[in-house]
């Protein structure tokens, strides 16, 4: 299963590989198959178009008669295409440099280059480019890009109306049909792989979070059954998340996972509240019974108010449909309301079962 904001709609496929050709193959059949998904956009891959290029080849023959070297050869293309520097002009303390290279129009013409002179050092004479090398145009890659040193082109395209889950499952069977040769592969990235990756950041030290948030409370309370009590209300809160995230048609994503910490951690001091409540009254001298029902009148106000709040504080978000926050919002919202009842009614039942609490017929 996939974790994180989805809700960009946007997919990112690598597909790495020793040959261009291969790559360059499946890179279309993936972008073909990300056109017929209806709401996709703006489809492509990033080793964009092919462009023509140049390629001299010296016949090492004919050059050596000539008295050239392949060197020589370079530095005459080298100073036609990019320009070479003959000397600088000095205007006070400046020195401007004086770069020599072709007319701006005959380097945008390929047979311009057989008429490229090429300078011999050793000769004194200036020989055509076509008298020692042939001169060949080529359709190439404007560029390859490499992803931890291998050859990857990605393919990336975003859609209107689907979520980034969603496009890349309608999407999965053509990634399945490309018929790579061994040596190649194709892998999801972008948005998707970094969710992966936050998810495993986010779960990776959480037992470790749990452990101190159970120590500190056994610290507080010094026991383990007022803590056990506080804990077990937490699954309750699932029951009003999930079906917030039901009935509003949230996607389960990154935020949404955040918001069920930020759940937790407000069930978890709810809890605190009430059941050091039950204690003080405890501690007054009043009947076990009676401190249990006396701690859930004075708490039901203020925990009341606090959730009242905090829903009201997140309806925009949840209104508006915000794009970032609105999974987060509706979890905290629909669960809060749903374990603040579980809090009020199910706290006080468990710490009579966990102290063995009698009512007054159970004692009469």
């Amino acid at each position: 299963m996939w974790f994180g904001p989805t809700e960009t709609g946007e997919v990112s496929i690598r597909i790495s590989g020793p040959g261009t050709k291969h790559l360059t193959r499946a890179a279309a059949d993936v972008m073909t198959a990300l056109r017929t998904i209806p709401g996709t956009l703006d489809a492509k891959q990033d080793w964009e178009n092919y462009v023509i290029k140049a390629r001299v080849l010296v016949d090492q023959a004919r050059a050596r008669r000539a008295g050239i070297t392949s060197q020589e050869v370079a530095n005459s293309l080298a100073a036609y295409i990019d320009g070479a520097v003959i000397s600088n002009y000095r205007e006070g303390d400046k020195s401007i440099p004086l770069v020599v290279r072709g007319e701006p129009t005959e380097r945008q013409v390929l047979t311009a280059l057989r008429n490229v002179s090429v300078f011999s050092t050793s000769s004194g004479r200036i020989v055509p480019l076509t008298q020692i090398a042939d001169v060949r145009a080529e359709w190439v890659l404007s560029r390859i890009k490499r992803y931890n040193q291998e050859r990857t082109v990605t393919v990336s395209a975003k859609n209107q109306t689907l979520t980034a889950l969603q496009l890349l499952d309608q999407l999965r069977p053509a990634l399945a049909a490309l018929k790579l040769p061994d040596g190649y592969r194709w892998e999801v990235g972008g948005e998707l792989e970094k969710s992966k990756e936050a998810q495993a950041n986010l779960f990776k030290n959480m037992p470790v979070c749990f452990a101190l948030i159970l120590a500190l409370l056994v610290w507080q309370f010094g026991s383990f059954r007022r803590p056990a009590i506080i804990l077990l209300t937490i699954p309750l809160t699932l029951i009003g998340a999930v079906i917030g995230l039901l009935v509003m048609r949230a996607d389960f994503g990154f935020m949404v996972i955040l918001g069920f910490l930020s759940l937790a951690g407000i069930i978890i001091n709810n809890g605190i509240v009430l059941v050091d409540r039950i204690d003080i009254e405890r501690d007054e001298g009043k009947d076990p019974y009676e401190a249990i029902v006396a701690a859930s009148l004075a708490r039901f106000r203020p925990i009341l108010m606090t959730t009242m709040t905090t829903i009201l504080g997140l309806t925009p978000l949840i209104v508006t449909v915000d794009p970032l926050f609105f999974g987060m919002a509706v979890v905290i919202a629909f669960g809060l309301f749903v374990g603040t009842v579980f809090t009020l009614g199910v706290v006080p039942v468990l710490y009579a079962l966990f102290f063995r609490v009698r009512g007054p017929a159970a004692q009469g």
